[in-house]
């Protein structure tokens, strides 16, 4: 069982991530759960999104510890993971200027959040060659997301 932990702030679309993940995973036979923890009132305010996948079905959803953690505010929950993928100084594992990076190369600090997502496929060895996102993308800026996605699963940091 693999349980991956996004964290961030409303607007940043972790809920869209986390599903898109949980829909890709679906898609190739896993069995997925997705559970939210946010303050829906105020825009701004933390929200976490708890995924859990396995081949075998999930009897406890809740993570007392990810396996991966995507960081991607400052408000975000602190959560113990074995890797931590988060925007530069949000952490002392993996940095990477998400926001900084969707401005860049796509126009929009929105889109590093599929960048964030293109890097967690690498990461847990989700070929995307085998994903149809355009069927678990939303249909806006598909075609913007898709590169996005591309270019978060390309980038080379480091070996892996």
């Amino acid at each position: 069982m693999k349980r991956i932990v996004f964290t961030g702030v409303g607007g940043q679309s972790v809920r869209v991530i986390s599903l898109i993940l949980a829909m890709a995973l679906k898609e190739l036979g896993y069995e997925v759960m997705v559970l939210f923890d946010y303050d829906s009132s105020i825009r701004g305010s933390r929200i976490t999104g708890y995924l859990t996948y396995d081949k075998k079905p999930i009897e406890n959803p809740m993570p007392e510890e990810a396996d991966v953690l995507v960081r991607l505010h400052a408000k975000g929950d602190q959560i113990i993971a074995r890797k931590t993928v988060c925007d530069t100084g949000l952490c002392t594992d993996e940095e990477i200027p998400f926001g900084m990076l969707g401005i860049e190369k796509f126009g929009q600090a929105i889109f590093g959040n599929m960048i964030a997502l293109g890097r967690l496929f690498r990461l847990i060895d989700l070929d995307i060659t085998h994903v149809e996102l355009e069927k678990v993308l939303p249909k806006s800026y598909l075609k913007e997301n898709k590169k996005a996605i591309q270019f978060g699963y390309d980038l080379s940091l480091y070996e892996d």
